[in-house]
């Protein structure tokens, strides 16, 4: 089966503003080891016949340097007609894009593998519910994908290229924010790089037009020394012009990120991240209205200096949305701090915001697409040298939950190669997974985690952890409904080769289980006492323990009810008729000064939540709610 390329006009006006002069004889060579070729229409010769490769000596016409290698195919204008009224004219794309739509589905029926190439995401949206038979990607993965067939050299310069292009389509994506769906167009930008090969950085060589390269490299790193206020040679800074001043602005994002986490905790996270918002929006407009009228090489070289402190900006965003429970602001934050990562190629940062995706697309229960995510992020560890359990175990987790056996048990044998190499570090880490899903309120997956970190603790003498995990697995209990129970049935038996006991070590474990459950027995009884009046909370809770949040629901009304745990008292459920309560899982709740009653809960509360009573609190505006703020700030 032959793989196609169908390009609009977008594709190739990027092309001809920042394609090297060698990229034509890299295409060639590329789509002829793929027994692949570029396809267009009629209507894109007419869009860029003006367009001319800017980087070439002497700007030659692009149209002229490609048309050997473009195969033109027309296509009737009954036929754009009849899929313009199909789909509902005012909901078309133009022309131009609609006769490439039909060329892509026809090349796809006479049993082709085609991929619409394209940073129109409408043309996307539009192919899928016209069920056209086509894949779509933005012009940067088609690149990436390029580089992936590539030799050595060629990988090299269509990275380069790759990531150029990527920072203007995220340009535009962002400014467009207001148009159409970013989350979307976003998600749909991230889930074509993933489908790409994770290509390990490797040394460029020096071909091709290297004083551009060079150049531009070493400009983009004297922007960034220069808002480190760290020293820049004279003849860069030259060259660079105003633009440490235009970007000078961004230096506000680190110290503003190093005042969130000053504290371990915060207890108004919904205005931290309201005033996030308000100074990113400052900056990208002031940084914008100073960039837009500079030259495209410029823009460029500026937005990618930028890059990493808007990643670590929206990657803060991300997990203050989360802890705020927002998580669908918490995923576009995040997605946009993924695409920022890629335009300074920094696979730990892309790993990392890879990682937090996969948990969120856990929540959601969309099982494949965070397997995909955390099997990215495991090759970018790789590529990195980082630990491989936490992404590893989760890819495995992921596959097994979308009904694939076998590869789930492939990722599973490989973390237990690593896990048996240093259990010190694996006990910490699966604790740290373990609590990562307790987060996304996914408990049931946290306790099997939690029952490996345990192992390898009790094999390794950690008695301090051992305490903590102990904990942790008697809250996962407190969390777990019946419905996740029968949802991950078969999990136990996939986690349970992770690690291999020692034979000396079995009763011990079998000892610290058995004590765990007989506290989560005598915690799952209903509480003794039943306040109908008023009394001081501090008589069932201590002024100096917290509650820790593991779930939060709220029903049409807007009536809240919080599920919580208490080290001492177990799982119980604060009742907010009022509602207007900001709460995620892991926040921590002190309510020492109101007074509450308590009632015990329904049989359908019981059996929902495990909860042992339902308190009622008099003042509910002095309940104090902290969310944990210590790792939201990634080092730069």
């Amino acid at each position: 089966m032959s793989n196609l390329w169908v390009v609009d006009s977008n594709c190739f006006i990027h092309l001809g503003s920042m394609a090297p002069d060698n990229f034509l004889s890299d295409l060639k060579s590329v789509l002829a080891s793929q027994s692949s070729g570029i396809y267009v229409t009629p209507g894109v010769h007419g869009e860029i016949k003006t367009v001319r490769f800017q980087r070439w000596k002497g700007s030659p016409n692009l149209l002229d340097k490609m048309m050997d290698i473009m195969k033109t195919i027309s296509v009737d204008e009954a036929e754009v007609r009849a899929l313009a009224s199909h789909i509902g004219e005012r909901a078309s794309p133009q022309d131009v894009d609609l006769s490439l739509m039909i060329l892509a589905s026809k090349l796809a029926h006479e049993g082709n593998k085609v991929t619409l190439v394209s940073d129109d995401y409408k043309m996307t949206t539009t192919g899928e519910k016209a069920n056209l038979n086509f894949e779509t990607c933005p012009p940067s993965t088609f690149i990436q994908r390029l580089a992936d067939s590539g030799k050595s050299s060629q990988k090299s310069r269509l990275r380069s290229l790759s990531r150029r292009v990527r920072a203007a389509e995220m340009r535009y994506a962002i400014s467009r924010a207001g148009q159409y769906d970013i989350q979307a167009k976003l998600t749909w930008m991230v889930d074509s790089l993933l489908s790409s090969k994770v290509i390990a950085p490797e040394q460029e060589e020096v071909t091709g037009d290297v004083n551009s390269e060079v150049n531009e490299k070493k400009l983009i790193s004297g922007l960034i020394r220069s808002l480190r206020s760290q020293p820049v040679k004279k003849s860069i800074l030259k060259k660079l012009g105003n633009l440490p001043e235009i970007c000078a602005p961004v230096t506000k994002i680190d110290a503003h990120l190093q005042s969130l986490s000053a504290e371990k905790t915060s207890d108004d996270i919904a205005t931290s991240y309201q005033e996030s918002v308000v100074l990113l929006s400052e900056i990208l407009e002031v940084t914008g209205i100073g960039l837009a009228p500079l030259g495209e090489d410029m823009a460029e070289i500026a937005h990618r200096a930028i890059a990493g402190p808007f990643y670590r900006m929206e990657s803060a965003m991300g997990m203050l949305a989360k802890l705020s429970g927002d998580l669908a602001s918490s995923r576009l934050h995040l997605t946009r701090a993924l695409a920022h990562a890629t335009l300074v190629d920094d696979q730990s940062a892309e790993m990392r915001a890879m990682h937090q995706l996969g948990l969120l697309a856990l929540s959601a229960e969309n099982w494949e697409r965070a397997a995909s995510l955390f099997e990215t992020a495991d090759r970018q560890s790789q590529m990195i040298e980082a630990n491989r359990i936490a992404n590893l175990v989760l890819s495995g987790v992921s596959r097994h939950l979308a009904g694939e056996t076998e590869l789930a048990e492939n990722h599973i044998t490989t973390c237990r190669k690593l896990i048996s190499s240093d259990k010190s570090l694996a006990s910490e880490l699966l604790y740290e997974v373990g609590n990562s899903l307790l987060a996304v309120d996914r408990p049931g997956l946290a306790l099997e985690i939690f029952d490996e970190a345990m192992e390898c603790a009790i094999e390794m003498n950690i008695d301090a952890k051992l305490e903590l995990i102990a904990e942790a697995i008697v809250m996962a209990n407190a969390a777990l409904s019946e419905k996740e129970q029968i949802h991950f049935e078969g999990m136990r038996d996939l986690l349970d080769s992770l690690n291999s006991i020692s034979e000396e070590k079995v009763e011990e474990f079998e000892t610290r289980i058995t004590d765990i459950e007989e506290k989560v027995e005598e915690i799952s009884k209903p509480l003794d006492e039943s306040w109908k009046d008023w009394q001081e909370s501090t008589k069932l809770i201590a002024a100096e323990t917290r509650l820790t949040v593991l779930r939060v629901e709220a029903d049409e009304n807007n009536r809240t009810l919080i599920v919580t745990h208490h080290p001492e008292i177990g799982p119980v459920g604060i009742w907010l008729p009022e509602g207007g309560v900001v709460a995620a899982p892991g926040n921590l709740i002190e309510i020492k000064n109101t007074r509450i009653k308590v009632a015990p809960p329904t049989d359908e509360l019981s059996n929902n939540h495990n909860i042992r009573a339902i308190l009622a609190l008099e003042n509910p505006e002095l309940m104090n709610i902290k969310a944990p703020t210590e790792n939201i700030v990634e080092d730069d």
